[in-house]
């Protein structure tokens, strides 16, 4: 079994990393019989095993060198512990990524040990505001590239830009759905959306 891998298969977001290609194409294939897929019984989810996503790939000419890639690391900072839970669960469903949450902002150290991919930051956290802990973060040689999300109940309008100014990558106002927050951190991780 791969690290991107479980024992329930690849879903359709990994199968769409390792093969270049967004989630909707995944589930074309598979609907019209040329990806053999299967459902988790229970589940809208569909999913492949490492079989079938092997002969798809040799049948279609697809590098299999993406099979054992690592999963992508996300590190979650937030005082709600609500909101860690249901993030903590979206990419979980996904799959394809490593997840570790932390409540307070000066836990955001951990990431010099844990090197995410990307940060989703709130900016109201009790013991620290978040754009300092961003700019902490931009200011630790080995973090100067992690992608950082900022996450907020309110941003003023000219907010976007003084977050971006500040070292954020992106930003995402509360409510915010599950497409959306996924979408962006996709984007900032590996270029795509899908």
């Amino acid at each position: 079994m791969t690290k991107l891998e479980d024992k329930k298969g690849f879903t359709t977001g990994q199968v769409a990393e390792i093969c270049h290609v967004t989630i909707p194409t995944v589930i074309k294939w598979i609907d019209s019989g040329k990806l053999k897929g299967f459902r988790l019984p229970g589940s809208k989810s569909r999913r492949v095993t490492r079989d079938d996503l092997v002969q798809f790939m040799r049948e279609n000419n697809i590098p299999l060198d993406r099979l054992d890639a690592e999963k992508k690391r996300i590190l979650i900072v937030d005082d709600d512990r609500g909101i860690l839970e249901l993030l903590r669960a979206i990419f979980d469903e996904e799959g394809d990524w490593e997840i570790r949450v932390v409540e307070r902002g000066f836990d955001a150290g951990l990431a010099k040990e844990f090197q995410p991919d990307c940060i989703l930051l709130d900016i109201m956290l009790p013991d620290i505001d978040g754009r300092k802990v961003c700019s902490y973060l931009r200011q630790t040689p080995e973090l100067r590239d992690v992608k950082i999300i900022a996450v907020s109940g309110y941003i003023s309008e000219g907010g976007f830009q003084d977050l971006l100014d500040q070292g954020f990558d992106d930003f995402l106002v509360k409510p915010f759905s599950n497409e959306e927050l996924v979408s962006k951190v996709r984007r900032l991780v590996t270029g795509r959306t899908g």
